[in-house]
């Protein structure tokens, strides 16, 4: 019994202790960016920097992670707000697979399309190691991922475009921001909730 309670309870602590203040231990493999076609990408260094600044400035608040984010990039060059758009959008097209759709539907008891491309910013938007690791290891969104509704999710996506308007008065260009189809193949909605039961279940 003390062995079930333990193996239930504990999987429960690291959640809260992931989705408040911990992050996950550096990612050691290859990045999701190299070999990507998109052209003229912000290093990836100084493009999670940005990251974890607002997501640090927001203290764990989203929405003032938005904020904080189109705030630090208004700050930068326009080279260097396209630039950051264009790894935002690499990323983008990473993460745009049917294998964490499937995640993102057990989570929400549902996605439809706008909701898992909001979900994939807000994925994005928890930082590189937890980005990285997951995209290896998908249950490993158990530790930190949350269900909300695609409002609550919507957001990050455009930082980079309202920097640039702030700041030139005109729209950035956006035909080099167009994310690559979904990849791999089409998940069963029926038997994704019993593929991800935690994330289902637990994962509040």
């Amino acid at each position: 019994m003390h062995i079930i309670v333990v193996l239930l309870v504990v999987p429960l602590v690291l959640r809260v202790l992931y989705r408040t203040w911990l992050d996950f231990p550096p990612y050691p493999g290859r990045s999701p960016l190299q070999g990507t076609n998109v052209e003229g990408l912000m290093e990836e260094d100084r493009f999670w920097s940005l990251i974890h600044e607002s997501r640090r400035n927001g203290r764990g608040n989203y929405e003032l992670q938005i904020d904080e984010l189109t705030d630090l990039l208004e700050g930068k060059p326009l080279a260097d707000i396209i630039a950051f758009q264009r790894a935002f959008t690499a990323l983008m097209s990473r993460a745009n697979h049917f294998r964490y759709w499937e995640s993102a539907y057990a989570l929400n008891w549902g996605c439809s399309d706008d909701l898992f491309i909001y979900f994939c910013t807000w994925w994005i938007g928890q930082g590189k190691n937890k980005l990285y690791w997951t995209i290896r290891f998908p249950w490993l969104l158990f530790f930190f991922a949350v269900r909300d509704s695609w409002q609550q999710y919507e957001g990050l996506e455009y930082c980079a475009g309202q920097a640039y308007e702030n700041l030139t008065g005109r729209e950035m260009p956006v035909e080099d921001f167009e994310y690559a189809d979904t990849q791999g193949e089409m998940f069963n909605e029926d038997l994704a909730i019993i593929k991800h039961p935690a994330l289902a279940f637990l994962a509040w």
